[in-house]
């Protein structure tokens, strides 16, 4: 989850926003320094976008998510059903792929 923090002030500090988001489980959090008579917020503007690099990972996650147990042949198998295709664009998915993106996800905190 995607957190957004924003102080009037510059001598007012996120961190007590910031650590509530923490405690509802954002794991990305954003902060910013405006005034509310200051409509442009440049990092809430960039805050939801995630590089389209991290697509397949969000997948993987999602399957990981849904069933814990699952093999990585069996991730392969989704893959394929879903019509995804691979990164370098093939058809036919390998374990080593799955498990490439599995832990790219794990990176991201999307697991």
């Amino acid at each position: 989850m995607i957190g957004y923090a924003r102080v009037s002030t510059g001598d007012q500090p996120p961190l007590p926003q910031s650590k509530a988001l923490q405690s509802v489980g954002c794991v990305e959090i954003f902060e910013e320094h405006a005034s509310g008579g200051n409509r442009a917020r440049p990092v809430l503007a960039g805050a939801g976008r995630r590089n389209t690099d991290d697509r397949l990972p969000a997948i993987i996650a999602a399957i990981k998510g849904a069933d814990p147990n699952i093999t990585l042949h069996a991730i392969c198998d989704r893959l394929e059903s879903m019509r995804e295709r691979t990164p370098r664009r093939r058809t036919r998915w390998q374990p080593s792929s799955a498990k490439m993106l599995l832990e790219r996800a794990k990176r991201l905190g999307l697991l």
